[in-house]
C-alpha cells in the first residue's frame, strides 16, 4: 500500500492578535496555503490534530474561512480528520462545538471516541451518531485513531487506550489493517519549560507496538522523536516566542508499506513512512532583546536601539509581508525607568522596520536599595528621618544625572514629601521642583 498525507495542528483561526485585523487574516492565509498545498499534490487525506480553531465562540468570518479552506479538499474528495483541540471543545451549556457542525456538513470527520471509566472505547466512527474512535481508508488498509484534549485525564486515557489498542491488535492484522496512524491533542513535558501537566516520554512508549504514526497538536514548537511521533509546530505565530522557532509549519507523510525500505531513515527505528517537515508560509515576526545594563541616560538607550534597527530593518523593508516587532528592554538601568519614552522608541523602530505592528516591553530590573554604612533600626523613631533621606539618596543615584548632587536631591524629595503631607498649595510645589532642578542640574 502506498499512500500521502499531510499532518497539521494548531492553526488558531480567529485569532486576532494585538487587536490588528489583518493577523486575523493571517491566520487563515496560513491555513489556506496548506489546503491548497494538500490539494495539489494531491494527498489521500488530511489531519488536524486539534486547535483549529483560537476559541470556541468563533465569529462568522471565522467560520467561513475555515469552510473557504476546508471546500477546495472536499471538492476532491480528500477526507480531513479531525480532533478537538482544548481551544475547540464547546462550552458545556452549548453541548455542541464547531467543529461538530463542520462535521455535519460534511467538511471533515470528527472522531471523538465514547469514554468509559476515563478510558476511550475503541468503535468505528458512525456518521448518525458522529462518535467513534477510529476511520478506516484506503479499503480498509489504513486505520486513523483519534483521541481529543483529556486535559488532567490525558495520563489516564493513555493507559486506557494502550490497553485498549493491544486488546484488538491481532483483529486489526487479520482484517488487513497495515498502517495505524493515532492523533492526540497533547504534548510531551519538558518540551516546552512552561508547559506544564504534559504525559512524559516514557508514558507514550506503551502505544509505539500499536501506533506507526503519532500526530501530536497542542505544544506549538515542533519537533519529532524516534521516527513514529511527530509535532508539526503552529502555523501563525501565536506569541512572540515562537519566532524563535523558525522551522514551524506541517508534516507531508508517504506511506509505503510494500518496500519500506525505500523510505525507512537509517538514523530511525524502521517505520515504513517518510515524513518531511515543511515550514508554513506566514508573516515575519521580529523578537530582540536589548540589553540596557551600563547605559548611563535614556539618550544612551535610544542611541543602542537605534543602532539595531539601523542594522535591522533594511532586511524586512522590501518584504511583500510587514513585519511584527516586539522589542524588550531586559537588564538594570543605572537612571529612573519613568524617563523613558516608549512612545518614542516605538516610533523609531517603525521609521527603519514598516512594521505592520510594534511594542517595545519594558522588563528591566530595579536595583536593590542598600543603605550605605549598615543597617539602621527601624524600631528607633528618631533614626527614621536620617534612613528616608538615605533611601531618598540611593534613589536618586540610579539616574547618573542627578548623581553629582545626589546629598542635596534627597534632601529636596524629602522636602517635596513634607509639602504634600502639609497640603500645600499644589503651584507652590511645582515651582520649588522647578527651582531647585534650575539649581541643581548640571547640563
Amino acid at each position: 500500500m502506498r499512500a500521502s498525507f499531510i499532518h497539521i495542528a494548531d492553526t488558531h483561526l480567529g485569532y486576532e492578535q494585538y487587536g490588528v485585523r489583518e493577523r486575523f487574516n493571517d491566520f487563515s492565509r496560513a491555513f489556506w496555503d496548506i489546503m491548497d498545498e494538500a490539494a495539489r499534490r494531491p494527498v489521500d487525506f488530511v489531519v488536524i490534530a486539534g486547535d483549529l480553531f483560537n476559541k470556541r465562540a468563533i465569529d462568522a468570518q471565522t467560520l467561513i474561512h475555515a469552510i473557504e479552506g476546508l471546500k477546495k479538499l472536499k471538492e476532491q474528495g480528500i477526507p480531513v480528520i479531525a480532533i478537538e483541540g482544548n481551544h475547540d471543545r464547546s462550552y458545556y451549556r452549548d453541548g455542541i462545538s464547531w467543529l461538530q457542525f463542520l462535521c455535519h456538513q460534511g467538511y471533515l470527520t470528527l472522531l471523538a471516541p465514547v469514554m468509559r471509566d476515563g478510558a476511550p472505547v475503541l468503535g468505528q466512527w458512525q456518521s448518525d451518531t458522529m462518535r467513534g474512535s477510529h476511520v478506516d481508508l484506503l479499503g480498509g488498509r489504513l486505520r486513523v485513531y483519534g483521541l481529543p484534549w483529556q486535559g488532567a485525564a490525558t495520563n489516564h486515557s493513555m493507559e486506557g487506550l494502550a490497553e485498549a489498542l493491544a486488546s484488538v491488535h491481532a483483529e486489526e492484522e487479520s482484517a488487513g489493517v497495515e498502517y495505524r496512524l493515532l492523533m492526540m491533542h497533547t504534548g510531551i513535558e519538558g518540551i516546552v519549560p512552561r508547559v506544564q501537566g504534559l504525559p512524559s516520554m516514557a508514558q507514550f512508549q506503551p502505544l509505539q507496538t500499536y501506533v506507526d504514526y503519532l500526530a501530536l497538536g497542542h505544544v506549538h514548537k515542533p519537533y519529532e522523536f524516534d521516527g513514529w511521533i511527530y509535532n508539526p509546530g503552529s502555523t501563525e505565530t501565536c506569541g512572540a516566542e515562537e519566532s524563535a522557532w523558525e522551522d514551524r509549519g506541517y508534516y507531508f507523510v508517504e506511506i509505503d508499506t510494500d518496500e519500506p525500505e525505500k523510505v525507512i531513515d537509517p538514523n530511525k527505528a524502521a517505520r515504513c513512512h517518510r515524513a518531511t517537515h515543511l515550514v508554513s508560509k506566514r508573516r515575519p515576526f521580529v523578537r530582540h532583546e536589548m540589553r540596557v545594563d551600563g547605559l548611563s541616560e535614556p539618550d544612551a538607550l535610544y542611541a543602542r536601539l537605534e543602532d539595531y534597527c539601523r542594522r535591522e530593518g533594511y532586511k524586512h523593508q522590501e518584504s511583500a509581508l510587514r513585519p511584527l516587532v516586539q522589542i524588550q528592554l531586559i537588564g538594570t538601568l543605572n537612571f529612573d525607568a519613568g524617563s523613558l519614552d516608549l512612545s518614542r522608541m516605538e516610533e523609531m523602530v517603525k521609521s527603519y522596520f514598516r512594521p505592520l505592528y510594534t511594542r517595545v516591553d519594558n522588563n528591566t530590573n530595579d536595583q536593590d536599595y542598600i543603605p550605605e554604612g549598615g543597617e539602621i533600626d527601624g524600631r528607633d523613631r528618631s533614626a527614621w528621618h536620617v534612613l528616608e533621606l538615605r533611601i531618598f539618596e540611593e534613589l536618586v543615584s540610579r539616574d547618573n544625572r542627578y548623581l553629582p548632587a545626589r546629598e542635596q536631591w534627597s534632601t529636596v524629595l524629602a522636602d517635596l514629601k513634607r509639602m504634600a503631607l502639609e497640603k500645600d498649595d499644589p503651584a507652590s510645589i511645582a515651582q520649588y521642583l522647578r527651582d531647585k532642578r534650575a539649581e541643581l542640574l548640571v547640563t
